[in-house]
């Protein structure tokens, strides 16, 4: 018979070894650097918003411009930039032969949660975060008729720095969980659309005066 105090033991080594195999969390940070600071530029090729039907609107490209604040930036999280434009091309095209446009409200929020150095693309360092405060309308027509809606909330996302001294930095809002809500839809081709919605872009961000795009590190 095997002694109970050894099985006690064994079980106690191995719950030990999981846990120094397994990385310890990471505390969001506390102080910010944005490196540089002030406006900048983004753009991305196609943009995809996918109701939770399947329906999908794709506009062939995107543009933004907004600003970040002088660093270092305080708080966990902490909103490192402010997005002051956002277009999508037009038309955009959806399901039965639609057409779209998409007109927006800014400003929206770029939020940092969380950063790991040495992640992203470029193996710079990645920040996790969010894009808030979003408000847009979407109006368009298909085979079914005029549709209009509006799509407010957040989205993650998750900016990779560029290359050392490039200007590659992206800004992706691909995956992540959040969904958008879609409310106050007018019109007999709003008939298919869902209630909620997810966003998907990639947006490379410039810094307008220096040409290069933000590193941020936390």
């Amino acid at each position: 018979m095997i002694k109970r105090s050894g099985v006690l033991t064994a079980i106690g080594a191995a719950v030990a070894s999981v846990a120094l195999a397994v990385p310890s969390a990471i505390a969001a940070p506390s102080s910010w650097t944005i490196t540089p600071t002030g406006n900048f530029t983004g753009s991305a090729g196609v943009t995809v918003l996918t109701d939770n039907n399947g329906n999908k609107i794709q506009c062939a490209s995107s543009a933004a411009s907004g600003s970040a604040p002088t660093s270092p930036v305080s708080g966990s999280p902490a909103q490192l930039a402010s997005i002051s434009a956002i277009s999508f091309n037009s038309p955009c095209t959806g399901p039965f032969s639609s057409t779209w446009t998409v007109s927006t409200t800014p400003p929206w929020q770029i939020w940092g949660l969380d950063y790991a150095a040495g992640a992203g693309t470029n193996s710079t360092g990645q920040t996790t975060g969010e894009i808030r405060a979003i408000k847009a309308k979407v109006t368009g027509s298909s085979l079914l008729g005029p549709c209009t809606f509006d799509v407010t909330g957040k989205v993650a996302a998750k900016y990779n720095n560029p290359s050392t001294g490039g200007s590659n930095g992206t800004l992706n809002t691909a995956g992540g969980g959040l969904t958008l809500t879609i409310a106050n839809k007018v019109g007999g081709g709003c008939g298919i659309v869902g209630t909620t919605a997810s966003f998907q872009g990639l947006y490379t961000i410039v810094n307008t005066a220096t040409g290069k795009s933000p590193v941020i590190s936390g």
